[in-house]
């Protein structure tokens, strides 16, 4: 009995006893972030994991969250809370439309993966035609408003040809599809989307060029035939605001009215930040039905719904429209 009793307590002392984990040891090159990029365009990510797709996840991972930097405008309005705007941003990385990948080393040590990536950052022209590749070089239809703007403009010069691009927004960030390929925009890119049209069956001027934070103003419209005005504002995130439904045009029209005593107030995402706007006017001669488009609201910027300048400068393709940027600077 006492035979069996000091066999248990010693179990008992045995299995007290923490045995210090086996210190990882990780490849020499991995460790000391040996392989670095070679040209200033290729950006090179690191990732562990118990199996190789693991490891390409966090390589890719972090080559992601560097290029959160240059598309940071889409995520602008994501949060206004720093935890949960970072929360957003990490989730959004994995689902990364990433391009152009190539696997610099791999290693498989004590049970682990180890891998290097490296993802060619090119500019967006460069990206396109290195991807597309030989493609039939002939003209394609192209949407009214993309042909107009700088991006679009940037990219035929570098094809030499057009080609029917649309925008497209997934998994948190603004992509330049044609056909199944996406190419990510980073912010400045997706800037040269935002630019001023004139029509030419009617006139669209704001009160102001340049406005400052809290600056009030208003448009003024002159149409050469009647018919209806719909406007609509596309912040700098690609957020779409409806704000003022279809309303009756009859020569002039201002918006708003004088008569109401309200003007739009300018104001800035972030504090101290500049930003811009583009306001669209849409003619018609019916009334259009604009219930897929929010009016403006405080929670949009929870609202991924909310990001609709794709499906903005779709509809803008079937009807007669002007646009006006609007630059706001911070006080």
């Amino acid at each position: 009995m006492k035979v069996a009793l000091f066999f248990l307590i010693t179990l008992l002392f045995i299995g007290c006893i923490t045995l210090e984990p086996k210190p990882k040891i990780y490849p020499q090159w991995y460790k000391n972030r040996e392989i670095c990029s070679t040209v200033k365009y290729e950006l090179i990510g690191y990732g562990q994991g118990r199996s190789i797709k693991e490891a390409e996840a966090n390589a890719k991972e972090s080559i992601a969250l560097t290029l959160l930097s240059k598309i940071d405008s889409s995520f602008k309005s994501t949060s206004t809370n720093d935890s949960s705007n970072s929360e957003a941003k990490l989730k959004v990385t994995s689902r990364l439309n990433l391009q152009n990948l190539q696997t610099l080393k791999q290693e498989h040590r004590d049970g682990e993966f180890f891998v290097a990536l490296m993802c060619e950052n090119l500019d967006l022209s460069h990206r396109v035609k290195k991807t597309l590749g030989d493609v039939e070089s002939k003209d394609e239809e192209v949407n009214s408003y993309i042909s107009k703007t700088i991006l679009f403009k940037k990219m035929t010069a570098t094809l030499g040809y057009k080609l029917n691009f649309k925008l497209d927004r997934r998994n948190g960030a603004w992509y330049l599809k044609h056909r199944e390929q996406l190419f990510l925009l980073n912010g400045d890119e997706f800037e040269e989307l935002f630019v001023n049209i004139l029509s030419s069956k009617f006139e669209f001027k704001s009160s102001k060029n340049v406005l400052l934070d809290g600056d009030s103003f208003y448009f003024r419209f002159n149409a050469k035939q009647d018919g209806y005005i719909t406007l609509l504002n596309v912040y700098e995130s690609g957020i779409v605001t409806l704000l003022q439904p279809s309303c009756v045009i009859k020569n002039t029209l201002q918006i708003p009215s004088k008569k109401s005593e309200n003007y739009f107030e300018a104001g800035v995402i972030e504090e101290d930040m500049d930003t811009y706007d583009l306001y669209v006017a849409i003619f018609t001669k019916k009334p259009l039905d604009m219930s897929r488009f929010e009016l403006g609201d405080e929670d949009l910027a929870l609202n991924e719904l909310a990001y609709k300048f794709d499906e903005l400068i779709e509809l803008m393709g079937r009807y007669e429209y002007a646009t006006i940027l609007l630059r706001t600077k911070a006080k």
